[in-house]
């Protein structure tokens, strides 16, 4: 109830990243009577309201804002995904999301305070972390914090991590 705006970030359609939107967006519409603005570039984010029953009036679609810009990225075939990069009161933060590559994020973190990336044990549709430490550690040199995040397996990830980066 204390906040005045509620603004979502969807990076892709899978059900870990937007499963219970519709829910969010219904929840407050009815409950707290507030409208929630979503941003979001995927391709069939309207169809995906629109099939969850979601009500318009509950919500406004975006796809920019001047603080919000959406990086592209690759995560599997059947999705369009992005990553982002967020300005929060003059702190820069990059977000990759589910990606299978940190190509596209690297112009972004020059000015970058926090650097939250998606690492896994095996790769695939998620970058496999042995494969970037080391470019992860020349990025922390220059002094951005770096998170790691969507862990398949945490203790893998601890041992190969040996406390350089933080495990979200």
């Amino acid at each position: 109830n204390k906040y005045k705006e509620i603004e979502v970030v969807i990076t892709h359609l899978h059900n870990d990243h937007a499963g219970a939107l519709s829910q969010f967006i219904l929840y407050l519409w009815f409950v707290y009577h507030k409208k929630v603005t979503i941003y979001c570039k995927c391709e069939r984010i309207q169809e995906y309201l629109d099939i969850t029953g979601t009500t318009k009036d509950g919500y406004e679609l975006k796809t920019e804002s001047t603080e919000l810009e959406f990086i592209k990225t690759e995560h599997v075939k059947e999705l369009d995904a992005y990553g982002f990069r967020l300005n929060v009161e003059g702190h820069l933060i990059v977000y990759t999301g589910d990606t299978s590559t940190l190509t596209p994020f690297i112009p972004y973190l020059e000015k970058c305070d926090e650097f939250y990336v998606d690492v896994s044990q095996n790769g695939g549709v998620h970058i496999k972390f042995e494969d970037v430490i080391k470019e992860l550690k020349e990025i922390k040199e220059k002094g951005v914090k770096i998170y790691l995040m969507h862990l398949d397996d945490k203790e893998y990830i601890r041992k190969l991590n040996n406390n350089e980066f933080y495990i979200d």
